[in-house]
């Protein structure tokens, strides 16, 4: 996002009238890949490839504000890897994480992990800074860090129609992970 871009950003939270109306977008691997003439494999496992069409699509449409622009992220196996979940990565289709809680009685043993050495959370902050510079040379910065939530993690690490159920059957349970994915998400922003 260019310093203009973030400048109307605010603008418009702030509720300032603009005119004209200025266009947002989240950009991430589900479409960028394919789009740009890439696999989605490629996309994931070549940090040129990935800036590439990152940079293709911020030329492309330059008065579009992408959120949350050059997204470092390996699809919905970003958070669940940090807690153990096995994580297949085809070569055109989108990655996917495996439930590794199969039972309610197995909630409780999740543990917080490091977001600064489980999973695929440290592959994620190192591309950015591996790039930040040429982010920063195309005249954008890296402005926002970005997650899954937690249910959302959850309905992976259990499925969700487990986990669903789960929130009825087991709320202390379920409560209790959610806190402990909350407080791995808190520190990964941080």
């Amino acid at each position: 996002m260019t310093d203009k871009q973030w400048q109307a950003l605010v603008d418009v939270i702030n509720g300032e009238i603009m005119d004209p109306l200025p266009v947002g977008f989240i950009i991430d691997s589900p479409w960028l890949p394919n789009w740009y003439g890439i696999s989605i494999l490629d996309y994931f496992s070549n940090d040129d490839l990935w800036l590439r069409a990152n940079r293709k699509a911020i030329e492309t449409f330059p008065e579009v504000m992408f959120f949350p622009g050059f997204w470092s992220e390996f699809g919905m196996c970003s958070e669940p890897s940090a807690f153990g979940a096995r994580c297949s990565f085809p070569q055109n289709e989108f990655p996917h994480a495996h439930k590794c809680i199969h039972a309610v009685e197995e909630m409780g043993r999740i543990t917080k992990p490091d977001p600064q050495k489980d999973g695929l959370g440290p592959i994620i902050l190192n591309r950015l800074k591996i790039n930040r510079k040429r982010i920063e040379a195309a005249g954008h910065r890296i402005r926002f860090s970005v997650s899954r939530g937690p249910l959302n993690i959850a309905s992976y690490l259990m499925g969700t129609t487990e986990f669903m159920t789960a929130m009825l059957t087991h709320p202390e349970e379920t409560h209790a992970m959610l806190r402990i994915i909350t407080d791995y998400l808190i520190e990964w922003h941080a």
